[in-house]
């Protein structure tokens, strides 16, 4: 089983397809840290498999679904003995049928505060979420007018499930935890995700935090290995890779984007800590994966 969907002049992209039957590049390519522009779920059925992110690192065994949003930097330690599903797509095939379009953000399977972005399927649930995806490469096979609509409605429907267990899962009173350096790490790393392109320096998030910035530098260095500064300046950079690999914006727009009021003073900082300018950089990263 491997259907695709994807129609080049408007960007929808839509594919489904058995975890096994990934190929060499594609294993290797998840291997190494990368994002993607596009949504992805993994269901592994079978086997175990490891996800890692900067956050935190899931082991998946079988009879777990995971959701990976677009621009998030990870990787995927998976190999043809896992047996599962994996199915992929982008914000302009979730956009189609703008009349009935739910936001992803309203599932909260893909972004959580708590980087919960994992459900484990109850035997119940298995036959139902089975039947579904089944429906939707069958609809891919058969193709007509009506088969984007109707598997965009079983993608939705099929989050839908999802959030149903992800919900009855996560849903007991969480308890304040104490404050230890992983969780003001965790809070840290959110704090980055919700400030970025405002705030850039370390002195913010440390006055959020309660804390010296001295104390968060060395906090952080004692953590995950790189300072405070450091992390904020990787997000920045992050964002920037993503921008100028999936967007066609200009450094210029992609500088104010970013809250840069100096677009050459920004160049000078993309170049600084990655080697490349700008230009490189989009062209290297299509030339590898187009």
């Amino acid at each position: 089983m491997n259907s695709r969907l994807f129609e080049d002049g408007n960007e929808k992209i839509f594919t489904i397809g058995r975890i096994c039957e990934l190929n060499d590049e594609e294993i290797e390519h998840n291997h190494m840290p990368h994002l993607h522009d596009f949504y992805s779920i993994f269901w592994i059925e079978s086997g175990e498999a490891i996800h890692a992110t900067e956050f935190v690192e899931y082991s998946l065994g079988a009879d777990t679904i995971l959701f990976v949003p677009p621009g998030l930097k990870h990787r995927m330690y998976i190999d043809k003995s896992v047996g599962g599903t994996y199915i992929v797509f982008n914000e302009d095939f979730i956009q189609y049928n703008r009349k009935n379009h739910v936001p992803l953000k309203e599932y909260k399977l893909f972004n959580n505060p708590d980087f919960k972005s994992l459900i484990t399927v109850v035997p119940e649930k298995r036959e139902k979420l089975r039947n579904i995806t089944r429906l939707i490469s069958e609809e891919l096979q058969n193709r007509d007018d009506y088969s984007q609509d109707i598997v965009l409605s079983l993608l939705h429907l099929f989050l839908l499930e999802s959030r149903r267990i992800f919900d009855q899962q996560y849903q007991s009173p969480k308890e304040e935890p104490d404050t230890t350096p992983d969780t003001t790490i965790i809070r840290f790393k959110q704090l980055i995700e919700e400030n970025y392109m405002t705030q850039k320096n370390v002195t913010p998030y440390a006055e959020m935090l309660n804390m010296n910035p001295s104390c968060l530098n060395e906090l952080a260095k004692r953590t995950t290995g790189i300072t405070a500064g450091e992390l904020i300046r990787n997000r920045v950079i992050d964002e920037t890779k993503k921008l100028l690999y999936s967007s066609s914006m200009s450094g210029k727009e992609i500088a104010f984007e970013l809250g840069f009021d100096d677009p050459a003073y920004f160049s000078r900082f993309f170049r600084k800590y990655t080697g490349l300018t700008l230009k490189e950089f989009r062209q290297n990263s299509r030339k590898k994966y187009h």
